[in-house]
């Protein structure tokens, strides 16, 4: 498959995409499944999903303008009774404020510095995909990132490879489990997926 050029693609409907891949993975725990470890090896399936709602929960604003917030922290109390509801709501408003006129190329000041809207963006398609990832894995229902986010996160990340070595989001970088795209994303970003989830190539 050809590598997508990450400025054609509309990154906002791929994030609005990526939301829905991790929702639907959201959807698919059980109730006895959300203690369970993830490859995430710090945070338990509760955590992951608190980890990943809170950035939602923080993206309107960021894009307001108003970065005081940060998520160093979290609860898994914020999910309250239904992490699911929790996660479609505050995905709704991320939706509603990463669909609003040019935001992919307004620019953005953070604690890592500026970016444009583009690359935040592409930060939150990151968490989405990935996560959704994990809790596939953690649940025991693994499958490979779909090729459109792999493709484009390999284009959005290579780039930078030899800072995530050094980053605390991901695992130091590994060898891929095959030539798929998305070995190869979830070895760029220090993850390993079980036999079951390898594509065959």
């Amino acid at each position: 498959m050809t590598s997508p050029d990450t400025e054609a693609v509309d990154v906002v409907e791929l994030y609005v995409d990526a939301l829905a891949d991790f929702g639907n993975a959201v959807r698919d725990v059980a109730e006895h499944e959300w203690d369970l470890p993830t490859p995430s090896t710090e945070w338990n399936v509760k955590e992951v999903v608190a980890h990943v709602v809170l950035g939602e929960a923080h993206l309107p604003a960021v894009l307001s303008g108003d970065t005081t917030e940060t998520q160093t922290s979290f609860s898994v109390d914020l999910l309250g009774q239904s992490p699911l509801a929790s996660w479609r709501g505050t995905a709704l408003k991320a939706i509603e404020a990463a669909r609003a006129p040019g935001i992919a190329d307004q620019i953005f000041t953070l604690d890592m510095g500026t970016v444009p809207g583009r690359q935040l963006l592409g930060y939150r398609i990151t968490d989405n995909v990935v996560h959704a990832w994990d809790l596939r894995v953690a649940t025991g229902r693994p499958q490979p990132v779909a090729d459109g986010f792999a493709d484009w996160l390999l284009d959005f990340w290579q780039p930078v490879a030899a800072q995530i070595a050094n980053s605390e989001f991901f695992g130091a970088p590994k060898t891929p489990a095959s030539s798929a795209a998305s070995d190869r994303l979830l070895a760029l970003l220090g993850r390993t997926p079980p036999p079951a989830s390898r594509p065959s190539v």
